[in-house]
């Protein structure tokens, strides 16, 4: 029996979708300046990443992240040893992923809504008359034509099968000895859509283009209050690498 069709900001998505947001980079280029906690428009990078992967239907969000990191409502991964890449921080956070794809987002994206948008609005016009066109997913290509793996709609199977063909594990490893053997679909980015922050002069850019917050708004990332039934906790997690924030109505 197939999954109930899901709606999105961009439409009906016809198979289950989790999220996997990548917040453990050291920001060197920023001053060793933790990126998921940059804000724009008074939001951190981190639950701007989460809030729009949910807002395009995805179920379950997975932060791979240093305790400060955390989302409500998210769970929380850390790669062991921690600061051991993006391939690392994948490899921790798969096994909490229970939908058949899977939204990966870096968290120093400028603008994720326009990433979720562009994958889904692609993997709809795909998906219409089967699965065969879309391969193992969908990525964005930048204005220079470089593909961006870290901004992509992926089958969940396909991840961990790349994964595990992967000789001397995933710490340190670059992406493209997983992401360079996966059948992928590269459409290119809408204007800013892979904007990501790596150096001040790009947090400058974001921050001035960045609206100030409506007094009283709530991150994107952060559940209503009372949406949850009374004594509602947070998701839990069989992965001995998943720690669950302690107060799910906590919001960063």
């Amino acid at each position: 029996m197939g999954a109930e069709p899901r709606r999105s900001a961009r439409g009906v998505w016809q198979h289950t979708l989790d999220t996997v947001v990548l917040a453990g980079g050291r920001g060197s280029r920023l001053g060793g300046v933790d990126k998921a906690g940059i804000e724009l428009g008074g939001e951190r990078l981190v639950d701007r990443a989460v809030g729009a992967a949910r807002a395009a239907g995805a179920e379950l969000a997975v932060v791979a992240g240093p305790d400060s990191a955390r989302v409500p409502g998210a769970l929380l991964v850390r790669e062991d040893p921690p600061f051991t890449g993006p391939l690392a921080a994948l490899a921790a956070a798969l096994p909490s992923v229970r939908a058949d794809w899977l939204l990966l987002l870096s968290c120093d994206l400028v603008h994720p809504e326009r990433v979720c948008a562009a994958l889904l609005a692609e993997a709809a016009v795909l998906g219409k008359p089967g699965e065969a066109e879309m391969g193992d997913g969908i990525l964005l290509r930048d204005e220079n034509g470089r593909a961006q793996w870290l901004a992509g709609l992926y089958r969940t199977a396909a991840l961990r099968e790349g994964l595990r063909r992967l000789r001397g594990g995933p710490e340190h490893a670059p992406l493209r000895l997983v992401f360079g053997e996966l059948r992928l679909r590269e459409v290119e980015a809408p204007p800013s859509a892979s904007d990501d922050i790596d150096a001040p002069e790009d947090l400058a850019r974001a921050r001035a283009a960045e609206p100030a917050p409506l007094p009283g708004a709530s991150p994107p990332g952060a559940a209503p209050p009372g949406s949850g039934p009374p004594g509602s906790g947070p998701p839990t997690a069989a992965a001995a690498n998943v720690s669950i924030p302690a107060d799910s109505e906590e919001h960063a």
